[in-house]
């Protein structure tokens, strides 16, 4: 039988924050491998508990990242990740059986499923943030200060696009009022699938948190894609085109296609359902940006890099203790 996340709907989470470790590296290795290896196997499960105790994890990683480095812009990209992984844990509380159930008209649910969108709209610029907290160069400083607010930018109109389908959902006005929007494909899902008929990430008919086949899915009602309404792929743009286009930086091909392929590919490959690839992948963001950090970009540094000092974590925590 396989692992199903209504075991775990509306369940308590006394006990399921991770107990604090004194090394990171450890902890991260030992946790990494061991969802590495479930992800390969077809009885895995996510549950309230582990989206928990990835948040414990993000939440020490943040911390620890600011007290050995006093690098704040860093330490708020982990820290802003982490605060999915604890958001996931919450709506455990409030998870529909599907989306027929009632639970699609509470509140919290509704609430909750609109800030974890928000966090998506908002992924590609914090995960940017992280790539520029890392540079020292005034020239690669003022790229990511474009490539930052593009990405504002192209969040805001994700978002936006969210707002207008939930407003026609809702019947508050007719979208159609204006001529580039529009609501009308089908996005339904139907009984017994593996997906909804749309072919984008989380688009639904209706707002709600519900229990998909591993992990919880998300559906999202969003107007029609156009050329003034982007389409779901401009998340995907937005997160890895940066990595390519600084293609020169030693490093970021490696990085970006670490990020691709342990991302969306690995999610498509654990389950089928386009509104629970995203929040699986969202599951264990926090993995990936510590084997960014602390294994991936420290190997190139150290190994390729021009300075083996520069951009790296422990350049202040090394520089401390050569002057003291």
């Amino acid at each position: 039988m396989l692992c199903n996340p209504r075991t775990e709907i509306r369940s308590t989470a006394s006990s399921s924050i991770f107990p604090a470790v004194s090394k990171l590296s450890k902890f991260f290795v030992a946790t990494y491998s061991d969802l590495f290896l479930r992800s390969f196997n077809p009885r895995m499960c996510f549950d309230q508990k582990s989206s928990f105790g990835f948040s414990a994890m993000g939440l020490f990683g943040a911390w620890w990242v600011h007290k050995k480095t006093n690098n704040l812009e860093l330490a708020s990209g982990v820290f802003f990740f982490f605060t999915m992984e604890f958001l996931q844990g919450l709506q455990y509380f409030v998870i529909a059986e599907d989306l027929q159930s009632s639970w699609c008209d509470n509140f919290i649910n509704q609430f909750l499923t609109m800030l974890g969108f928000l966090h998506i709209c908002l992924q590609p610029y914090y995960c940017h943030v992280i790539n520029a907290s890392l540079t020292n160069s005034p020239k690669y400083k003022l790229k990511y200060d474009v490539i930052k607010r593009l990405c504002l930018i192209g969040g805001g109109c994700l978002f936006v696009r969210f707002l207008l389908g939930w407003a026609d959902t809702l019947g508050l006005f007719d979208i159609t009022m204006f001529p580039m929007t529009s609501n009308t494909m089908d996005v339904s899902f139907p009984a017994g699938a593996d997906t909804g008929k749309s072919t984008e990430w989380l688009r639904g008919e209706k707002l709600c948190t519900f229990a998909g086949k591993y992990h919880l899915a998300w559906s999202i009602p969003m107007a029609d894609p156009s050329y003034y309404i982007p389409g779901a792929q401009i998340h995907s743009f937005l997160m890895y085109a940066p990595f390519f286009a600084l293609y020169e930086k030693k490093g970021m091909v490696v990085q970006g296609a670490f990020l691709f392929l342990t991302g969306p590919v690995l999610a498509a490959y654990i389950t089928p359902n386009l509104m629970e690839q995203a929040s699986i992948w969202c599951f264990f963001s926090i993995s990936q940006i510590c084997s960014m950090l602390f294994l991936i970009r420290e190997t190139l540094i150290k190994f390729w890099g021009k300075d083996t000092q520069a951009g790296s974590l422990f350049k202040k925590q090394q520089d401390a203790k050569k002057s003291s």
